[in-house]
């Protein structure tokens, strides 16, 4: 049996992430996203070598010291990368090393924001840690209180002389050092660039159109008159736990973005 226990396992993830905990608050990190985080680096380093099996479910229980719950949720952020796969009477195998970033060829709505991404490029404007108030927090549907590390953005399509779009993205404290990424790879997905580095997977976006007016504030920036027509498009993208991960608030001015739905008769 490998020996996967490293102590503590709720580890002070500034530690190893930022390298500096003395003028940063601590935030807490799923337990089952710490193993599953915890696996795939040992999966990457070669101690579970690609064809191997990974101890069985009691053992990660006695070695994690946790619920069986918590072991499945994590083996189940594994299996939907495709880095493991679990058969009846043969156990759980790695499949494949960390790395690839996920593909959403059966998704329209990732298909689109896909697109979107590789085609309007983002700039980074401003990148803080916040905390919600009451206001905001009913604006992005999310819990007052609650911690976020919040990038503005800029999103361009090159030859034309007016952004596309403002983004506001709130991620998880925890994944605050994709902003590197972001400014480095300004046509990949938040979702991509979280999902290549930490191997947490974005199983499901949801999506929240209404119509607005652009502000004072965002007229400069965008190039638009205040009082302009305009699109604001909430998305929660969650993981396969339904956890909260990242939430993205965009603002288009009219007539330089559009969302086409397909509905379909289910009979």
């Amino acid at each position: 049996m490998v020996d996967l226990y490293r102590p503590p396992i709720c580890r002070d993830i500034y530690d190893e992430h930022i390298g500096d905990k003395s003028e940063k608050p601590r935030v807490p990190v799923a337990l089952y996203q710490q193993i599953s985080e915890d696996l795939i680096q040992k999966i990457g380093s070669g101690v579970l070598p690609v064809g191997s099996l990974l101890p069985t479910e009691l053992e990660l229980m006695v070695s994690y010291r946790t619920s069986r719950n918590t072991v499945r949720m994590a083996l189940q952020q594994l299996q939907a990368r495709g880095l493991i796969s679990r058969r009846r009477n043969r156990g759980t195998m790695v499949e494949a090393l960390p790395g690839g970033v996920a593909t959403f060829t059966q998704s329209l709505s990732f298909d689109g924001l896909v697109t979107l991404a590789s085609t309007a490029k983002r700039q980074l404007v401003a990148a803080e840690d916040v905390v919600l108030d009451t206001a905001t927090a009913r604006t992005l549907q999310c819990q007052p209180g609650s911690r976020w590390y919040r990038m503005a953005m800029l999103r361009g399509v090159a030859g034309k002389p007016r952004p596309l779009g403002w983004t506001d993205a709130y991620v998880d404290p925890h994944y605050r050092q994709v902003r590197d990424l972001a400014e480095s790879q300004p046509d990949k997905l938040l979702a991509d660039l979280i999902e290549s580095v930490y191997g947490r997977r974005i199983a499901s976006v949801e999506q929240t159109v209404s119509a607005c007016a652009v502000d004072e504030a965002m007229s400069q920036p965008l190039g638009a008159a205040k009082g302009t027509p305009a699109l604001r498009v909430l998305r929660h993208y969650r993981d396969a736990a339904r956890a909260l991960v990242i939430v993205t608030s965009s603002l288009y001015p009219e007539n330089r973005y559009s969302i086409v739905t397909t509905l379909v008769r289910s009979q």
